[in-house]
């Protein structure tokens, strides 16, 4: 699972994890200069006894990038790099500023590795809620950060894109926009997780130009994105809906209740564009869902 992650670490870091043989539990690895590394693991946090250094931060990046940090400037002007394997590596430090547009990060004196994990399964018990009759309702997905939205839409793609036999459901063309690139973990081009056979991505661009992209471009069924919630994500969804396309959307939260909050998002709700909500917990294991809102009842 973290083998790649291994690779690009300084050997006296990752021989300390290998030691502790949890690889399969640990979903973020934090490296802070002059702090101890810190492991997240599904149920707990490990503290090493092993020290981060400034180099040891430069090392990653120069592993990273193949020795050429050039080469990663754009990703890291964008605050992460993907590794192979899908992982994500973001990037803190000093921003560089020129004309208003940040040209660099330097100083960089810390890194948060989130390990790509891929659950199959996992949104079985919602997809009932999202395909009704052979068709698919229009579905937004709430959650706290950290609860599983983003694995959970993963593997809800992945199924509409593929088929689903036992509901007598055929694949669907469907356009992933992947702003930041955690759902598909694009790397040189190609997805690492799997997103379906009938998924079309498009990496590196905001939501609301992907989508308009999109539809022009690859004629979808659906429509995916994570984390909407800007008001030119808005007026893009308004233009999917009256092309005919269905959506399917995650956006953080923890209730109806706070959502509306966004002036933006509560138009959406007014014009009951989303037939089902529905509602992650926020508790230990991520993608548990909580409550399912139908608006047509």
């Amino acid at each position: 699972m973290i083998d790649e992650i291994l690779k690009v670490l300084p050997k006296y870091i990752s021989n300390e994890i290998i030691k502790l043989n949890c690889s399969q539990s640990i979903t973020e690895i934090r490296l802070r200069a002059r702090s101890k590394v810190i492991l997240i693991c599904i149920n707990r946090e490990i503290v090493l006894d092993c020290i981060v250094t400034t180099n040891a931060i430069l090392e990653v990046l120069l592993n990273v990038s193949k020795n050429s940090i050039y080469a990663i400037q754009n990703d890291i002007n964008n605050g992460f790099v993907i590794i192979r394997g899908g992982h994500r590596i973001g990037i803190s430090g000093e921003v560089v500023y020129v004309d208003g547009k940040i040209k660099n990060i330097k100083n960089i004196c810390s890194l948060n590795i989130r390990v790509a994990r891929q659950i199959y399964g996992c949104a079985d018990k919602v997809l009932p809620e999202i395909i009704e009759d052979g068709k698919i309702n229009n579905t937004l997905i709430i959650s706290p950060p950290g609860c599983g939205k983003t694995t959970l839409i993963r593997d809800i793609i992945r199924q509409i894109s593929n088929g689903i036999p036992c509901m007598k459901f055929k694949g669907k063309n469907v356009s992933l926009i992947d702003e930041r690139g955690e759902i598909a973990s694009v790397y040189e081009g190609v997805s690492s997780l799997d997103v379906g056979v009938r998924t079309d991505i498009m990496s590196n661009v905001t939501k609301a130009t992907g989508m308009k992209m999109m539809i022009r471009s690859m004629a979808p069924d659906v429509i995916a994105t994570d984390e909407i919630g800007k008001p030119e994500d808005i007026v893009a969804i308004k233009e999917a809906i009256l092309s005919g396309v269905n959506v399917i959307f995650t956006m953080h939260g923890d209730s109806i209740t706070s959502i509306i909050k966004n002036k933006d998002i509560k138009e959406l709700l007014d014009l009951n564009i989303f037939s089902k909500i529905i509602i992650l917990s926020n508790g230990k294991t991520p993608g548990v869902v909580e409550k399912v809102y139908d608006t047509n009842k």
